[in-house]
């Protein structure tokens, strides 16, 4: 279950990712800042793609993998030595990249509450995406305090709407948190049982971890990110973006353990 568990997490970065440049669209970053940013969900996505190849799913999902890697492997290739990407141009593998997850997931998730046969769980896909937006602008967002240290003169600004936006996010999740455990249901020994009735229980003890590091933990520490960029901090705002990349990973894993144990979208 943990490799599936990874590779998910990692096809949905490498998905996703290179979606972040949008957040600087007005005024995108140079320096050969794009470099990493696109050879890092480059590298991470191939790993991806050779796993999957060793496993045993569908063919037409094989050769999909392939294309979405081969096209964000062309498109890293044709900005590298330009000064910054077409940001049109690089949501198309991004797009690719989302249908290899969507389906990618159906075939890896093999908890018995959860569609088979290529029937797509539209609340799980929706949840997966927005796990990954949250994973990338946290990650993005440690990466470019980093920029900071290496580029002088760069407008904080950058920095302040990637953690707005990943904020958003956050917010985004705790709702729908909120939202299934008030009306979510799940089957329980063939019977459908309330969400907040099984949390209760020592099964579903950790979905309260998960709720805290995937969620609660960063938000809340996003509060003291917020303080140390008004006074133009960003080797501290950095520091604490650290810790709330752990807390992310923490909690996204527990959150994908319970949808691939027992079928739940949180």
């Amino acid at each position: 279950m943990l490799l599936k568990i990874s590779l998910l997490t990692g096809l949905i970065f490498a998905a996703l990712y290179p979606l972040c440049f949008w957040i600087s669209r007005k005024d995108p970053l140079k320096n050969n800042f794009h470099r990493f940013h696109l050879g890092l969900p480059t590298v991470v996505g191939g790993v991806v793609v050779v796993s999957l190849l060793f496993m045993a799913l569908p063919d037409i999902l094989k050769r999909m993998a392939l294309l979405w890697e081969a096209v964000l492997l062309l498109c890293t290739a044709y900005f590298w030595k330009k000064e910054t990407v077409d940001l049109r141009l690089i949501a198309v593998p991004c797009f690719l990249g989302v249908y290899v997850f969507s389906s990618a997931q159906i075939w890896l998730v093999q908890s018995p509450w959860y569609p088979k046969d290529g029937d797509f769980d539209w609340t799980a896909i929706c949840i997966g995406l927005l796990s990954g937006f949250i994973l990338c602008s946290s990650i993005f967002a440690m990466n470019l305090g980093h920029w900071y240290l290496n580029v002088h003169g760069l407008p904080i600004s950058h920095l302040i709407r990637t953690v707005r936006v990943f904020g958003f996010f956050l917010v985004l999740r705790i709702v729908w948190d909120l939202y299934s455990l008030w009306k979510g249901l799940m089957s329980w020994d063939g019977q459908a049982i309330p969400l907040f009735q099984f949390i209760q229980g020592i099964e579903g003890i950790f979905v309260w971890m998960a709720i805290f590091f995937g969620s609660l933990f960063p938000l809340i520490t996003l509060y003291f990110v917020n303080g140390t960029l008004k006074v133009k901090s960003t080797q501290s705002a950095t520091g604490i973006l650290y810790v709330i990349l752990i807390a992310v990973l923490i909690g996204d894993l527990t959150y994908k353990y319970y949808l691939f144990r027992y079928g739940i979208a949180l």
